[in-house]
């Protein structure tokens, strides 16, 4: 790159004396405008000379590569915002769940496990439901409000006791 610019500034400079220099010796009016001319054409040519030899870098490359990788970047961000709002709708589930049974005197621990699916959606596997051995006799209104109001098959209940 500096040698194209020390070639551009030599060919400019010495096209520039030699015009004047040519200009000094003439003194018709015919043959000074024609070497004017030529001389303006030699200071053109001296700039465009070295610019045609110039080479700029591949620059779709570089733009398809960070294309990429911004897709790239995109669609690991967007897989982690699916698993954050999977995430997120499973502990609302749990608290649910665990306020519904408050409401009836029972005090529950859930707790659900999920998958997700190619297409996004999170699938429920499982709901593990610990209370005390003394909260027996309200499991089946707990089981109840799981598959009334939450959709989940009663078959996906699992019930730890505590003592």
């Amino acid at each position: 790159m500096i040698e194209t610019f020390q070639t551009l500034l030599t060919g400019v400079a010495a096209a520039a004396l030699c015009g004047g220099v040519a200009l000094s010796l003439t003194r018709g009016s015919a043959l000074r405008e024609v070497l004017r001319l030529a001389c303006g054409l030699a200071v053109v040519l001296a700039v465009l000379e070295p610019l045609s030899t110039l080479r700029l870098p591949k620059l779709g490359a570089s733009f398809r590569q960070t294309v990429a990788a911004g897709e790239a970047q995109s669609a690991q961000y967007q897989a982690q915002s699916v698993q954050a709002l999977a995430q997120a709708a499973i502990g609302q589930v749990e608290q649910y769940i665990e306020q519904r049974a408050a409401a009836l005197g029972v005090v529950v621990k859930a707790e659900l496990t999920a998958t997700s699916e190619a297409d996004g959606r999170t699938l429920v596997t499982g709901v593990t439901l610990t209370a005390s051995q003394a909260e027996q006799n309200d499991k089946t209104a707990i089981e109840t409000i799981l598959v009334t109001e939450c959709g989940i098959p009663k078959e996906l209940i699992t019930w730890n006791w505590t003592e």
